[in-house]
Formats: structure tokens, C-alpha cells, sequence
């Protein structure tokens, strides 16, 4: 890394991270970030991942790792990827279309991810409001709002939700962010427990919705669509730091969320 240069562009706990004497990391360092999914769209950003998976599958860890050509045992291969975006002979291009897709849909899902924090925390948001406290910025609820990246302008919208779920999950499905609306929601794709024996690709599958994952999995889609989200809007120039709280500051990439930008005629 220091005879790369690339520590120049590492962020404050990398180069704590970094500075750290050989065999000192502890579980919290090989843990940080849990940017896997970040990883995977910049990758697609560079044209070393063709396809971004759903909103409720993860990029696979080995081939992103693989992808990059990097290998831990032999700093030059760090050198060796960042050289082959630096020559001048590389022009890398995109299709309009194609991102604007991808970022819309990074924007659906997270608008999803976050309406479901809401709609847990919809009593308690409506209790703190009636109260209208002073101190509510010190409250146990905000603290649940900011540890969740919950932009402050959306709580107004938690009282709502059960309302306002059905109508995005259908807006969805008209864009062809989501593939299926299922029971008023967005559709999740789960595969059935099915016994060792059988074959990958002969194992059913069922669509549920988005609502009626136990709390491990919603925590889980929450990660990936905030992990996504913060790869687009660093690469997008929508965040000038490269920071997991940054993503609380943003409700969208676009001007207005793709979930409820007006249709073209």
C-alpha cells in the first residue's frame, strides 16, 4: 500500500487499520466496513462483474475477490489493478440507460430497506411526535433511527407506511425494478428447504413478501441495499467521502426517488 501510494486515498480506520503491528488485528478489523456488496458495484462499474445480482442475493465473496486479481501474498498485484484503470489507453464507457437502471433500482430497495425500519419503529416515532420533546435528538429513537442510516426527513413518512408499501411496491413493478408484487409488497424469492440430496438447480423455489422475512434476513437486505447504495453515490460524486453514516444524509441519487419519478409520456 505505502510503496503503492494508494495510502493516500485510505480512509482514517484503514490507515489505523494499517499502522497496526503485524498479527494485531482483532475481529472488529477484519469485519470493518462489511462493504462486500460495495465492492461488488464498483466492480460492475469497472466492467469486472456483469451483473449486479437482486436486492435479496449477495455478490459471490470469492469470485469478487477473485475478479480483482489481487493477491494478498504479492503487494504488486495491488499495482497491477490499479494500473490497468490508470493507462491513458483505457477509456471505460457505459451505458446511460443501463446505469440509470441500476441506480434505480439500488433506489427502490433501499426506500424498501428504510420504510421497513419505519414501519417497526411506527408506534414509537408516534408516541416521540406527540411528546414532542426537546431533548429528541438525545432519544433512545433517534438513536435506533441514526444506527439504521434513517434519513431524519423520512420519519415524518411512518405513520403512513402501511399505506404507502402497497402503492411503491406496484410503482415498483410498473418500472421493472422488481419482478413480482407479492400480497402488496415487494416480491423475495426464497428457495425451500429441500433435502442435500437434491440438486441445485432442482430445488423449488416461492416468492413471499418483502415484510414476512424474520428480522435476521430484513437486517440483511437492509445491508445490501445500503451497501450498494453508498457504492453509487461515492462513484456518483453524490458523497465526497467514502462513509457508511454518509448514506443517512441521502434519501436518493436521483432528483427525486425512482420510485416516484413521473412516468414519461
Amino acid at each position: 500500500m505505502y510503496e503503492s501510494g494508494l495510502d493516500d486515498h485510505a480512509t482514517s480506520a484503514e490507515k489505523s487499520m494499517l499502522d497496526k503491528p503485524y498479527r494485531t488485528w482483532e475481529y472488529s478489523d477484519y469485519a470493518y466496513g462489511d462493504h462486500w456488496e460495495a465492492l461488488g458495484v464498483l466492480q460492475w462499474l469497472l466492467g469486472r462483474q456483469h451483473a449486479i445480482p437482486m436486492y435479496y442475493s449477495s455478490f459471490d465473496r470469492a469470485r469478487l475477490f477473485q475478479n480483482s486479481g489481487i493477491m494478498p501474498a504479492d503487494p504488486s498485484t495491488i499495482e497491477k489493478f490499479v494500473d490497468s484503470f490508470m493507462s491513458s489507453q483505457i477509456h471505460q464507457t457505459f451505458d446511460k440507460q443501463q446505469l440509470q437502471r441500476a441506480v434505480d433500482t439500488s433506489e427502490a430497495w433501499l426506500w424498501r430497506a428504510r420504510a421497513q425500519v419505519l414501519l417497526g419503529l411506527r408506534d414509537e416515532i408516534s408516541r416521540a411526535d406527540a411528546k414532542s420533546s426537546g431533548d429528541a435528538q438525545d432519544s433512545p429513537l433517534e438513536a435506533k433511527l441514526r444506527a439504521q442510516n434513517i434519513p431524519h426527513s423520512l420519519r415524518k413518512m411512518a405513520a403512513d407506511m402501511p399505506k404507502t408499501i402497497p402503492l411503491a411496491a406496484q410503482r415498483a413493478h410498473e418500472k421493472g425494478i422488481i419482478g413480482e408484487v407479492e400480497g402488496g409488497d415487494f416480491g423475495i424469492v426464497v428457495e425451500m428447504k429441500e433435502d442435500n440430496a437434491v440438486p441445485t438447480e432442482q430445488r423449488r423455489s416461492a416468492t413471499v413478501p418483502y415484510s414476512g422475512l424474520d428480522p435476521d434476513h430484513l437486517d440483511a437486505l437492509r445491508k445490501i441495499a445500503e451497501s450498494r447504495f453508498l457504492a453509487f453515490a461515492w462513484a456518483l460524486g453524490k458523497i465526497d467521502k467514502w462513509c457508511p453514516e454518509k448514506t443517512a444524509e441521502l434519501v436518493s441519487i436521483n432528483p427525486i426517488g425512482a420510485l416516484w419519478t413521473p412516468d414519461e409520456n
